[in-house]
């Protein structure tokens, strides 16, 4: 939402010239004329994963902070000078979560002092780079997983979708068994991955 807002009209601007991909009324894909592209990451994961499980998947060091939306009624609201310590209005309306315990309170005011916050904003700012950080790392990680488990990259092999990715390690295991005639996936890893990648 955020990069259709902004990064799309100033790529126009630059004269970049986007193009939008969409899946129904949701932006996957910006790709611009020079190779560059921003693409959904959830598309490459399962549907019930989110970037807390996503960390977590890889035992990072870091992990998602928490961070009170249901506070954010007007851009004043970012020129608190503290945390709000009320644990109900920390239920996050976006993902649906509970409301957060005095331990994941006591987290987040330890982060507010950490990044030498200095009002709800400066938080804001700090929680979402946190989120860029574990998007990242955890990205790496799973390529490297990917790499050493079945010899797929998906940056290098441009397969930004679970099919895609299943389709290439099914296509990549049935060249190093095919044989004369042999059409038909009768190795089982072969024929786990196709099942495994099935959709619909």
């Amino acid at each position: 939402m955020l990069l259709e807002s902004y990064l799309v009209p100033y790529l126009y601007e630059k004269r970049f010239y986007p193009k939008l991909e969409r899946r129904g009324n949701k932006l996957s894909t910006i790709r611009t004329r020079t190779g560059i592209n921003f693409r959904d990451v959830t598309k490459l994961l399962a549907p019930s994963t989110n970037l807390r499980s996503f960390g977590k998947l890889f035992n990072l060091e870091v992990k998602k902070a928490t961070f009170p939306f249901s506070v954010l009624t007007s851009v004043y609201v970012l020129r608190w000078p503290k945390l709000p310590t009320d644990l109900a209005v920390w239920k996050s309306d976006l993902s649906g979560s509970p409301s957060i315990g005095p331990a994941e309170l006591a987290e987040a005011q330890k982060m507010f002092e950490d990044a030498s916050c200095q009002n709800l904003g400066d938080y804001l700012r700090a929680y979402l780079k946190l989120d860029v950080d574990i998007l990242y790392l955890a990205s790496q990680a799973w390529r490297r997983s990917l790499k050493q488990l079945v010899g797929i990259d998906f940056v290098e092999s441009s397969k930004f979708t679970i099919s895609s990715l299943s389709n290439l390690a099914g296509q990549k295991c049935l060249s190093r068994h095919l044989r004369l005639g042999n059409f038909f996936p009768n190795n089982s890893q072969h024929y786990r991955l196709l099942r495994n990648g099935m959709r619909g």
